[in-house]
């Protein structure tokens, strides 16, 4: 379920205040993935749709799970074009979210496009939607268009090889915490020359773009601080 099991449990006080606050009960299965890891990642993140998405011809697709602090139940969008009924959003992708559909006791599952104004119900209850998911490489395509969580999820399942080339595409993402997030996670699954050839290049060619704070303390991460990794380093320290 979860590639990444780094998240702590729901608790079951929380649950109940959760469910008191909003009137409702949440679904059953998904009570039950919570009070095992309260949200994250996905393994599987496809599912077959009846109509065409703006994700493709036959399905959409999904990479994480709100755990109970995350979930939405109410969101700007919904002023503008109103749902009838209550929901309760557990995931989403810029505007794009998935939901419970309270106008049922055992609510449906919903997919709701907020551009295209589309909606769409993509499964009769969450054990359902569960059950339909299913897991299928992700194609490079234009990297910089995709989301975060969805590029963790490729950088998850491929080679080192594969991830440096991906990052190396990525190497101007404005978001550098998150960028270098991914090199620390090179260099803690031991592939510490390739997290050192990624962060030399963001030395040397985007060093006004990288918080200082973030990039002083990356240098002592690596463990094979060479006479090119003092160079770096005082290249950082003398330009930046």
């Amino acid at each position: 379920m979860w590639p990444d099991a780094s998240k702590v449990a729901a608790k079951e006080k929380s649950i109940l205040q959760f469910e008191a606050q909003e009137n409702i009960r949440l679904p059953k299965s998904y009570k039950e993935l919570i009070r095992l890891q309260n949200g994250g990642l996905l393994r599987k993140n496809l599912l077959k749709t009846s109509e065409p998405t703006s994700y493709g011809f036959d399905f959409l697709e999904i990479y994480r799970l709100f755990g109970l602090h995350e979930l939405i139940t109410a969101i700007p969008f919904q002023d503008q074009n109103p749902l009838p009924g209550k929901k309760i959003y557990f995931s989403q992708d810029n505007n794009r979210f998935l939901g419970f559909d309270y106008q049922t006791s055992d609510p449906s599952i919903l997919y709701v496009d907020f551009e295209t104004l589309q909606v769409l119900p993509v499964a009769e209850n969450f054990k359902d939607f569960l059950d339909k998911l299913y897991d299928a490489e992700f194609a490079n395509g234009e990297l910089s268009t995709y989301s975060h969580d969805k590029l963790e999820i490729m950088l998850q399942s491929r080679s080192v090889i594969a991830q440096e080339a991906i990052l190396a595409e990525l190497e101007d993402d404005a978001d550098k915490e998150w960028y270098f997030n991914q090199l620390k996670k090179l260099i803690a699954t031991g592939n510490e020359e390739s997290a050192y050839r990624l962060f030399e290049n963001q030395i040397l060619y985007f060093k006004r773009k990288l918080p200082k704070e973030t990039v002083d303390a990356f240098f002592p991460l690596f463990h094979n601080q060479t006479e090119k990794w003092a160079s770096l380093k005082k290249e950082w320290e003398d330009n930046y």
